[in-house]
């Protein structure tokens, strides 16, 4: 993940060996990472301009409604090339992603401002290809160029969890999901762990310090075949609460406590996410 740059480095933040900066606001700052260019990594060294760059449907309502806003809109033409026969097929991929701006809101304002980062994130592909799907004879490829897809948008989307800072990053499940029309997608569960450093709250003159820890990461990617396309949705959110009490006595006659309980609710997130999985198309 890109670090801003003319900005003074926050003072949590901290240098790893290979030089690049990790602390408490990179945690799911993953999004622009997680879910923009998922595709990218598809590789080809052809300059052949494919399909029509044609962006997947999302409930934008359901978003809105959800406080949800769309943060990048990426797309790469041609993603990849494949040949089929005599039959060359090339794609184009169009991603738009969002984050949970609301949820972001909520907890800056418990925090004092301390975290104020992304913390769900969602985003939907839709992979064009040229000719299209409907076109090949006997349905030629479908299932390959599924693979391709779904092979190339796993391998991205566990290294853009990883350039944000969360290891290990774990395949923990596959299994099937519920798409849209009806559609039966081939879904992939991620879980990873973030290790990010604490912060400091001042209480009068005193200073209380809200020790790091590490909080688990739940990640989500689904991709299957709808008419001429293939569409890959997902997202990631915390996997867990974060609850801190901390208590200070700076003299005999003086105790002063601090909780933070930022009140994240990891089942409410997935069913949200997984909602918004299911109306892409």
């Amino acid at each position: 993940m890109d670090g801003e740059q003319g900005q003074r480095p926050d003072r949590n933040d901290r240098t790893d060996s290979d030089g690049r900066r990790r602390g408490r606001r990179a945690f799911l700052g993953l999004t622009a990472a997680a879910g923009v260019s998922t595709l990218a990594g598809c590789s080809t060294t052809s300059g052949t301009v494919s399909a029509a760059r044609r962006p997947p449907s999302v409930p934008e309502s359901r978003l809105a409604e959800g406080g949800w806003e769309q943060v990048d809109d990426v797309t790469r033409d041609p993603a990849f090339e494949e040949s089929f026969g005599p039959v060359t097929v090339t794609a184009a991929t169009r991603t738009l992603l969002y984050e949970d701006a609301a949820l972001r809101a909520a907890i800056a304002e418990k925090t004092l401002g301390q975290a104020a980062t992304q913390f769900s994130t969602f985003f939907a592909s839709r992979v064009t290809f040229d000719p299209d799907l409907t076109s090949l004879p006997a349905g030629a490829g479908r299932q390959q160029l599924l693979d391709q897809v779904e092979s190339q948008s796993r391998t991205q989307f566990r290294n853009r969890l990883q350039e944000a800072g969360l290891a290990p990053v774990e395949r923990v499940d596959t299994g099937t999901f519920d798409a849209a029309g009806g559609a039966s997608a081939r879904l992939t569960e991620y879980e990873a762990t973030f290790a990010f450093e604490g912060f400091s709250v001042g209480v009068g003159e005193e200073e209380i310090t809200i020790e790091g820890g590490e909080i688990a990461v739940s990640g989500h990617l689904a991709a299957w075949i709808a008419n001429d396309s293939v569409l890959v949705a997902g997202g990631a959110f915390p996997a867990e609460n974060f609850a801190r009490a901390v208590t200070k006595s700076p003299s005999e006659a003086i105790e002063l406590s601090v909780d933070i309980d930022l009140g994240l609710t990891p089942a409410a997130y997935r069913e949200e996410l997984f909602g918004l999985m299911r109306r892409v198309e």
